[in-house]
């Protein structure tokens, strides 16, 4: 029974370990877990055929959990990749308390980042040593598979929100369980045989047989309903885990918008001074600041509530985000000169942050990311000073034909509404134009065309008021000539690419850069759109109209203009679901596609050589008291002297029986030891060990190799008296290797070895 339930805990938590691994996806954890879970059972192990008391288990666990628990749940708090720090410590105390909250807000994959790992350390060490300690050693073994069932669930829960259920990995714990379960029946039936139940043979085998059949067919059955029940209801992509109910702590909407602030950078006082420092990143590489996706009228901001795509959702990062897409993958190094708030400048498509200084630790702790926008936040905001290596996917910005481009199908916030007088501009422009893609184009160009630069700061600048709301948009395109700045000029073209059915959004930020260093000024302060084209995702697009001489006013008394009626617009349809566009056309590369086979086999054998040294590891320990006890039985066996050979063999006999449990008293005589052993050649071993400690004569040829064959003679029988737990725990006894009452030394000083 002890082998089959390993056998259940070992299968049935793998399985669990599989369930986890979309909550880390990193090498670390798959090390964990096969240590862990090998360790656990272990330790289960050892006390079933130890008879450890239950407090003596947990402490075996606790130790090992202390040990174990810094290098393989907090690697980046040790010495060497082993010894652990103080503080390493006191993270792991912490994390079996708040690592499962922390799991709930933060981005998922999570890899090693801090102490997360801690709560997959827990649940896969302490595990398998309730599952295996209640499958053999309690009255009701069946209950033992309720255990990884739940944690499989506790897994789930704990799991992505955006992933379909596994349904594959639950079905194969089914089948493990209820193997389990059937073997326990078989074991139950054995028992049962042995007390003195029904001895035909041929009722224990159809039993047997009848338990197993039954077994499966409660498996199809249970797998037929949950195909049926999948068939008729399909489970919907995204599913209500735990992390879908925690309240995330940081909301942009508290915050003011971004674009509001945009004219401070452009006071004479701040101006000229330095704001970002930037090396390492692209040439032509644009630096964001900010993404706003909502507009309510007055301002746009960052983020909405409004919609499925959690555009306001700003989650803590792990050490290193999980991202899949084209581009090249550097080192940015970022420094903010001039405070921006709470915004977090990035470049790409983020994949970590290391930031410099003594306090980098707590820095990065407060680092908050928008997945649907790209934009970063600093809690308590981002001050002066601040320095960082930013990990991005930078990819080469491709030339975009908006005149052969229709629109994508993300989810963006709506708007309310938009001037009257901007639609009336728009049919003007894009008059006799056909096509989202062409109308699109024409609009943009009538702005850069139409549009003049004046951020309204200089007193020898014409007047342009600050602000982007409908109001002062209607200002914009009614006022001849149309005067503006960035702030005005995306809002306005991210609203007309709206009017035409594409997803847009304003991007606050620096670029396109000249070079892969610059120490950028506060003036350079930017904003442009962003447009979701069919085909290529969210592509930026330059939409402020070049700095030249700004033309005097033209009177106030514009000749009347009619406006054509407005067309009755269709009825919006739905966009076609994301998932059904074409995927992106990228260039192929040069690097040959690796073979999936060969790397599949590759991480089997990686895993297999960790799970192997593990369990090399776990076994070190019982494999040297076995072979200490193999060193001293050769050496006694191969004594030059043969009378030291019997003495030995007499030596090898007293150990083998305290080993067997027997309790051997101080001052006890060989004869008495003899009775004591209650083998019949245990009292011929003694009179031949007495007569050739005491006798004079030497003993006869051949003697010693008798004697030998009798001291095996009496260890089978020892053996055939225990049962197969007590000769496990004979075997690795470590009481004949320490000095123990009743041992004999001889009284003639010719003591064996």
């Amino acid at each position: 029974m002890l082998a089959s339930a390993i056998a259940m805990t070992l299968a049935s938590w793998a399985i669990v370990a599989v369930a986890l691994w979309p909550i880390y996806r990193a090498l670390p954890f798959v090390v964990l877990a096969a240590i862990a879970i090998s360790v656990g059972t272990a330790v289960a192990t050892a006390g079933a055929l130890l008879r450890w008391a239950g407090w003596g288990v947990l402490l075996a666990t606790v130790a090992v959990f202390t040990i174990l628990g810094v290098p393989l749940a907090v690697p980046a708090r040790t010495v060497y990749g082993v010894l652990p720090e103080p503080a390493g410590l006191l993270e792991l105390a912490a994390g079996v308390v708040l690592g499962w909250r922390q799991l709930l807000t933060i981005e998922l994959p999570v890899g090693s980042y801090e102490s997360l790992l801690v709560p997959a350390f827990v649940l896969l060490l302490a595990g398998p040593v309730i599952t295996l300690s209640i499958a053999v050693r309690t009255a009701r073994p069946a209950l033992a598979a309720a255990v990884p069932a739940l944690a499989f669930l506790l897994a789930i829960a704990l799991g992505r929100d955006d992933r379909p259920l596994p349904l594959g990995s639950a079905a194969v714990l089914a089948v493990v369980l209820m193997l389990w379960m059937a073997a326990l029946r078989r074991h139950r039936r054995t028992d049962l045989l042995r007390a003195g139940g029904p001895s035909n043979p041929q009722d224990a085998r159809a039993a047997v047989v009848r338990a197993f059949a039954s077994a499966v067919v409660l498996l199809l059955i249970a797998v037929g309903g949950g195909i049926a029940a999948a068939l008729a209801a399909p489970l919907p992509d995204e599913r209500v885990v735990l992390r879908s109910l925690v309240e995330r702590p940081f909301d942009p909407r508290e915050l003011p918008s971004p674009l509001s602030g945009y004219r401070a950078a452009f006071d004479p006082a701040v101006a000229d001074s330095p704001a970002l420092r930037v090396a390492g990143a692209p040439e032509g590489a644009r630096i964001r600041v900010a993404t706003l996706d909502s507009y309510d009228g007055v301002v746009f901001a960052v983020g909405s509530d409004e919609v499925a795509a959690a555009s306001g959702r700003f989650v803590r990062i792990p050490t290193e985000r999980d991202v899949d897409v084209p581009g090249e993958r550097l080192d940015i190094e970022i420094e903010v000169l001039r405070s921006l708030g709470s915004w977090l400048p990035t470049v790409g498509v983020f994949r970590g942050v290391r930031f410099l200084g003594d306090d980098a630790a707590d820095v990065r702790d407060r680092v908050r990311l928008n997945t649907t926008t790209g934009t970063a936040a600093l809690l308590g905001g981002t001050p002066a000073g601040t320095a960082y290596v930013l990990d991005a996917v930078v990819a080469e910005e491709a030339p975009l034909d908006l005149a052969r481009s229709a629109p994508g199908a993300s989810a963006v916030p709506g708007i309310a509404a938009v001037p009257d007088e901007l639609r009336a501009w728009l049919e003007g422009v894009t008059a006799g134009i056909d096509g989202a893609g062409p109308r699109l184009d024409a609009a943009l160009e009538a702005i850069r065309e139409q549009g003049y630069i004046s951020h309204g700061v200089d007193p020898d600048e014409p007047a342009s008021r600050s602000g982007h709301s409908l109001d002062r948009l209607a200002e914009l395109i009614t006022r001849r000539p149309m005067v503006g700045d960035a702030e005005q000029y995306a809002v306005l073209a991210a609203l007309v690419a709206r009017e035409l059915g594409f997803p847009s959004r304003v991007v606050l930020g620096y670029g396109p850069l000249e070079g892969r260093s610059a120490t950028l000024r506060a003036d350079a302060l930017t904003a442009w759109i962003e447009v979701d084209v069919l085909e290529r995702g969210w592509t930026p697009v330059d939409v402020v109209p070049p700095e030249r001489e700004i033309p005097p006013q033209e009177p106030q008394e514009p000749v009347p203009v009619s406006r054509p009626q407005n067309a009755v617009q269709p009825p919006v349809e739905p966009p076609p679901p994301a998932d059904e566009q074409a995927p992106p056309a990228t260039e192929p590369t040069e690097r040959p596609a690796a073979d999936p086979i060969l790397e599949l086999l590759l991480a089997i054998a990686r895993i297999a050589a960790i799970v192997l040294a593990a369990l090399a590891l776990l076994a070190a320990p019982f494999v040297g008291v076995v072979a200490a006890k193999a060193g001293r039985r050769r050496r006694r066996r191969r004594a030059a002297d043969p009378t030291l050979r019997i003495l030995g063999g007499w030596r090898e006999l007293t150990d083998a029986a305290v080993d067997h449990g027997v309790d051997l008293p101080a001052g006890a005589t060989r004869r008495e030891v003899a009775v004591l052993v209650g083998q019949p050649q245990a009292g011929v071993l003694a009179r031949v060990a007495d007569r050739v400690d005491y006798a004079p004569e030497p003993p006869e040829p051949g003697e010693a190799d008798r004697v030998w064959s009798a001291v095996d003679a009496v260890r089978a029988g020892l053996d055939a008296r225990a049962g197969r737990r007590e000769r496990w725990r004979a075997a690795l006894s470590l009481r004949s290797l320490r000095g123990y009452r009743g041992r004999s030394k001889g009284q003639r000083g010719r003591r064996a070895p």
